[in-house]
């Protein structure tokens, strides 16, 4: 037990630790998520937001949940089903097209 407190310590740690004054490249709404749709949205103010390929729902454990594209030319995606998820803590990764995480973000399910 003590080793699994550890990993989700570091897993939350390491998220938040690349903090820089850059805008992020996306936001999450609504926050915490009570509705059946968790929307991501491209920052247009960030430079390199049109680097987002796709992204992917995460639990806290990582085990992936949902990866859905990034239109180039569309500034939002959606989560959808996201009623079937128990209430916790999730990560959503923006990955480029090599597979890079270029940003990640955590978010609540509350209902």
């Amino acid at each position: 037990m003590k080793k699994f407190v550890s990993i989700i310590f570091f897993t939350l740690v390491s998220l938040g630790c690349f903090a820089t004054d850059e805008p992020k490249l996306f936001s999450l709404f609504p926050i915490p998520l009570k509705s059946n749709y968790l929307f991501v949205e491209r920052n247009k103010d960030a430079i390199d937001c049109m680097k987002i390929v796709n992204v992917e729902l995460r639990n806290l454990i990582g085990k992936c949940i949902q990866v859905v594209p990034f239109d180039p030319n569309e500034m939002k995606t959606v989560f959808v089903e996201m009623d079937s998820y128990p209430n916790g803590i999730y990560i959503v990764l923006a990955k480029d097209v090599y597979g890079k995480i270029i940003e990640s973000a955590k978010f609540v399910i509350n209902r």
